[in-house]
């Protein structure tokens, strides 16, 4: 009893240095155990790393031509020259398997891009095998579907897109001109130049995808005959004024008539004839406001013009070197029909005007004053 005493009173005069070095002893510990899983992690991170480190290692890489159809990677080769064989021979397969004739320009539809650059090892194929990835299965068996390296079917097609050019003659359809005019009652037409078709030779070019016309694209088209527009009147009188009444008509050309309507060397003469000094060169103009309804050449009148003024009145104009107007168009009194010349059955530069009327020749100095 007596010791456990002393002990007792041992502790209690110094349990703040016991107290101390338990607290000692323990953080000792505790630094032991925190320094040894530090150790143990550390070896960890280094055996994952050296892992990793490994299997790298064992990648190789080699410069080559990557092959890529539509942005997607199909496989690698050596050379540039051995991709374009292949494509060139699946291509010949395919335009083979679906009957485009020999002669037409053809290639493939998609983007396809050869890639220079360093590509894994495993990637790399010879040309047997692009081949098969490319859809070609033997001599007559050729497929659609690309596969990659790794045996994976991509979500890409190959199609063949192929141009043929053509030339063939065409009708070249005129045009339907229609003028309004008080001359004529409302809802009243007339045909005063009834049109026609012309020809052409037209060049087109034929695009189609995998057989399958898809685009009709013109390349040019040369006129043969040039086609000549219908011109219609349509009345909008309520009571048909005449736009082409007597006396109203302004001088075509202001020269000097040399020869009138009549007999003349053994044959009647159907109108006037005006000349004037170097008058060639010089522009005729319309007698009246009308509509064009001839621009051509027209056997002895030589170049002619011939308009239409309603009501059944139309004007002449022959001889012209040159013309300033076209078929259709809408014309007022003074405009220029074309240049005074010596065109046709002509002996000299002079301008030979007519007048019909419903179809019969009349005077022009009835329309026209050349009193002055």
């Amino acid at each position: 009893m007596a010791s456990i005493s002393k002990t007792q009173n041992f502790i209690t005069k110094n349990r703040i240095t016991i107290i101390a070095i338990l607290a000692f002893v323990v953080a000792i510990c505790c630094i032991l155990a925190f320094a040894s899983n530090k150790s143990e992690d550390s070896v960890v991170f280094s055996e994952a790393e050296s892992s990793v480190g490994t299997e790298v290692s064992k990648e190789v890489l080699s410069e080559g031509y990557g092959v890529y159809i539509d942005e997607h990677f199909v496989a690698a080769v050596e050379s540039e020259e051995l991709a374009n064989e292949v494509l060139e021979n699946v291509l010949d397969a395919r335009v083979t398997s679906l009957g485009i004739a020999s002669e037409t320009v053809c290639g493939f539809n998609n983007d396809i891009e050869l890639v220079n650059g360093k590509y894994s090892s495993e990637s790399f194929v010879d040309s047997e095998k692009l081949l098969q990835l490319l859809g070609k299965k033997n001599v007559f068996g050729v497929s659609d579907k690309i596969t990659d390296y790794n045996g994976k079917i991509l979500p890409v097609k190959l199609a063949v897109r192929s141009e043929v050019t053509y030339t063939e003659l065409v009708t070249l359809e005129y045009e339907t001109k229609t003028v309004y005019t008080d001359a004529l009652r409302d809802g009243v037409t007339k045909v005063i130049f009834k049109g026609y078709n012309g020809e052409g030779e037209e060049t087109y070019r034929l695009i189609s995808i995998d057989g399958v016309v898809s685009e009709r694209e013109v390349l040019s088209v040369n006129v043969i005959v040039e086609p000549a527009n219908e011109v219609i009147r349509k009345g909008t009188s309520s009571n048909g004024i005449d736009v082409a009444s007597l006396g109203t008509f302004i001088r075509p050309y202001d020269g000097v008539i040399t020869s009138y309507v009549g007999p003349r060397w053994g044959r009647t003469h159907n109108g006037i004839d005006i000349a004037g000094d170097r008058c060639k060169g010089k522009p005729a103009v319309a007698a009246c406001d009308g509509v064009v309804v001839r621009a051509d050449w027209y056997g002895g009148y030589g170049n002619c013009v011939i308009i239409d003024h309603g009501d059944g009145v139309q004007t002449l104009y022959a001889h012209l070197s040159a013309f300033s107007v076209q078929v259709g168009d809408v014309l007022e009194a003074g405009d220029e029909v074309g240049k005074i010349g010596s065109t046709g059955n002509s002996t000299g530069p002079h301008l030979h005007f007519e007048v019909h009327v419903d179809g019969e020749i009349v005077n022009p100095l009835i329309f026209v004053d050349y009193e002055d």
